[in-house]
């Protein structure tokens, strides 16, 4: 990177790393569509159990760069919450000293999901002396999820917020829930970016019968992955012909819900595990809907990358999707309607119900595309940090 070029540094609390390759990936792609109007650089640590030392791993394409540091992971469990806090702080300690070595030129922070990396950023706002913006996707202060109670976490995000310049939020109920636990600040809405360069419609590539597709890291709490299923054996006792994917989940998740789909009888019901951005593409380019009955939610990515590949929505009215999916584009369903799914769902493959592909993907060509997205950040760091 120039060195006569300020940066903007991201501070990440969730990052995509060799070992979890999707962990956080909205967050690269904010850097990435960032990076098309000025310089960016992610500086990230995490922990493994295989990690000897300290050790930084360097990856650089034209105006975006990103400094992963892995570190050992601690296994001494009667001391481990005070090992795994200095090893964190020294981590990002020591990316400070690259950062500086390298005589590195910062115009702004973007702390992204408040904590952990907020306990560092200190440790780069002291030296560097510029303003920063938070960038939350954290669903932890909603009621549905409620995991915002640790001193700590509430400790340093008060600060947090107390002292940014702007605050990015990707629903409004996340904004209100924020708003409710007393964290005041200068909010604006920030789309997630989709890439679409690789997601897009593909009229071709369609599957000759119908294919539901449901995509999430399935975790039961918050994705409520056996309502869904409940929704497809009943579509499929009403002899409705069509198939069912299920993209993601680790090894123990696809496992459990393999199990449970031959409990209810499935058919024609697959389940493929973890994919790249460019397989979950190609799923999205075959499908004909995406199905998405979660508890609560963000702005999920999912549902945009769907809506850029022409794909319609039936989801529950979570985080921003409200706001956001209207007749052309899917169908909403209160939380946990089941029916109200089912009957949807009905229509769509009985062809009484019809979308527009067209709209979907303008839809995301004027709020999502990392044109769209990367020249809003540009524009508020360029005015503001002037």
């Amino acid at each position: 990177m120039s060195q006569d070029k300020q940066a903007i540094l991201f501070l990440a609390s969730w990052y995509p790393t060799p070992h979890n390759k999707n962990h956080g990936i909205f967050i690269r792609n904010h850097a990435l569509a960032l990076r098309k109007y000025m310089p960016v650089i992610v500086v990230y640590a995490y922990s493994t159990s295989t990690a000897q030392d300290f050790k930084i791993t360097k990856n650089k394409e034209g105006n975006f760069e990103e400094w992963l540091m892995e570190y050992p992971k601690s296994s001494t469990p009667l001391i481990s919450f005070f090992i795994k806090y200095f090893r964190f702080k020294k981590a990002y300690k020591l990316l400070l000293q690259e950062l500086i070595k390298n005589n590195i030129s910062i115009k702004a922070i973007q702390l992204n999901v408040i904590f952990p990396a907020a306990i560092t950023l200190p440790i780069f706002k002291d030296h560097y002396k510029v303003p920063y913006t938070i960038v939350e996707h954290w669903s932890g202060y909603l009621p549905e999820d409620d995991n915002y109670k640790s001193g700590i976490v509430k400790d340093r995000t008060k600060i947090a917020v107390k002292n940014a310049s702007k605050i990015y939020y990707v629903s409004e109920k996340q904004k209100q829930a924020m708003l409710s636990h007393g964290l005041k600040g200068n909010y604006e809405l920030l789309y997630n970016v989709v890439d679409t360069n690789l997601f897009k419609e593909n009229k071709s590539a369609k599957s000759q019968r119908p294919l539901l597709l449901h995509v999430s890291s399935l975790v039961e709490r918050e994705k409520n992955i056996s309502g869904t299923l409940r929704v497809i054996q009943k579509l499929q006792k009403a002899n409705y012909e069509f198939d069912f994917i299920v993209v993601g989940g680790n090894t123990e998740a696809v496992s459990y819900y393999k199990n449970e789909s031959k409990k209810l009888q499935l058919k024609n019901t697959s389940f493929v595990g973890e994919k790249t951005p460019a397989e979950v593409a190609t799923y999205m380019q075959q499908a004909h809907a995406l199905i998405l009955s979660s508890n609560y939610e963000g702005m999920p990515v999912v549902v945009l990358e769907a809506l850029a590949s022409g794909l319609p929505v039936f989801a529950s009215k979570v985080g921003q999707l409200p706001n956001m999916i209207t007749n052309d584009l899917g169908k909403l369903v209160d939380v946990g309607d089941e029916q109200a799914l089912e009957n949807n769902l009905k229509g769509f493959l009985g062809g009484k119900i019809k979308f527009s592909s067209e709209k979907m993907v303008s839809f995301i060509s004027e709020n999502a595309s990392p044109e769209v997205v990367g020249k809003k950040l540009a524009e508020f760091y360029n005015s503001a940090c002037s």
